[in-house]
């Protein structure tokens, strides 16, 4: 493979951070009528397109964000009547903003190693060694509906690796989405209300 092609860019529309739900798209341009296209997330995965007629871009698109969305992504392309790709494009970094909850957790103790548990799931969902003072603060970014319910935290003391202690009291995440103005399009655009109770 040669590798002697001009470089491609790829930009963000919209360009700044995009909210959970809400739809992006990444914009290959090429330099040159290019038949094939590959859009590249940086420790995931790679998309390719074809194009039945040559084009001097290439969108991929995210009808709905999800939190896996999140990253620094690439292009190349490959030009038809050679088997020469271009060497990948800068990188370009899709941030997915939108309401994000944290959760503080501490115990009379130094040396802990924190955990933060949701009710009805078995394991920890986040873990956190205390900085000495007998404290963790828990961070959920972009939460959704799917993250209401009940948390609370346990640690083990450092001495005690084997023992934890009992759950802590409870806080309750309650997430829902804000209803439409009169009017509105029926379409979700990732506005929450985020009540803490």
């Amino acid at each position: 493979m040669a590798m002697n092609l001009i470089l491609a860019s790829l930009s963000l529309h919209p360009s700044r951070g995009v909210s959970l739900g809400n739809p992006v798209t990444l914009r290959c341009h090429l330099p040159r009528l290019a038949a094939w296209v590959w859009l590249y997330r940086e420790g995931g995965w790679s998309y390719k397109k074809g194009k039945k007629k040559e084009q001097d871009a290439a969108e991929f698109s995210f009808v709905s964000t999800l939190r896996e969305h999140a990253g620094r992504y690439r292009c190349q392309y490959r030009v038809s009547e050679s088997a020469e790709v271009s060497v990948e494009s800068d990188p370009v970094e899709l941030v997915l903003t939108g309401t994000s909850v944290t959760i503080h957790c501490w115990n009379k103790d130094y040396g802990a190693t924190f955990f933060l548990h949701k009710d009805g799931s078995s394991d920890p969902l986040q873990r956190q060694d205390s900085s000495g003072g007998g404290t963790a603060t828990f961070t959920l970014f972009g939460v959704t509906p799917a993250d209401s319910g009940t948390y609370r935290c346990s640690y083990r003391h450092w001495r005690y690796a084997f023992m934890s202690s009992p759950l802590g009291d409870s806080v309750m995440l309650e997430v829902t989405p804000t209803p439409a103005p009169p009017g509105a399009e029926l379409v979700s655009r990732g506005n929450l209300v985020v009540a803490v109770v």
